[in-house]
């Protein structure tokens, strides 16, 4: 069974390079993606628990909803209170991070990390989940 990204970004462009960067494990099968770009439409599916996901990768700067707020959401609903969310942001300082920590982020990857970097930071997340004996 796929493990189930969804990446949350206010930017269409950075979407589509978080998609290309991990496609080869899409088209493997490893890994199933679902893209949002509205934080307030995300925000309501997660109140209304009709989004799955396995993992959660949010940018933190975002309008209406930050990223702070849909980790705090998400923490608050029990059915997504242990799923893994990183935030994927160019926020960078050691507040920043603090803050995340303290609300519930399992992780924090830097936008202007090089793509290859993301990837292996996205892979060895879902090499974590992967039931024992499969390989990606």
């Amino acid at each position: 069974m796929a493990i189930k990204i969804v990446f949350l970004d206010d930017s269409s462009t950075i979407l589509k390079v978080l998609t290309y960067t991990i496609s080869d494990l899409v088209q493997e099968g490893i890994i199933e993606v679902e893209t949002y770009s509205d934080s307030q439409t995300f925000a309501k599916l997660l109140k209304d628990e009709a989004i799955e996901f396995d993992v959660l990768f949010t940018d933190i700067n975002m309008p209406e909803f930050s990223g702070y707020d849909i980790c705090a959401l998400a923490r608050s609903i029990e059915k997504y209170e242990n799923h893994i969310i990183i935030a994927i942001t160019t926020e960078i300082s050691k507040a920043s991070k603090s803050k995340g920590k303290e609300l519930g982020f399992s992780g924090w990857i830097t936008k202007i990390s090089a793509p290859e970097v993301m990837r292996s930071k996205i892979s060895n997340i879902i090499r974590l989940l992967e039931p024992k004996g499969a390989k990606s």
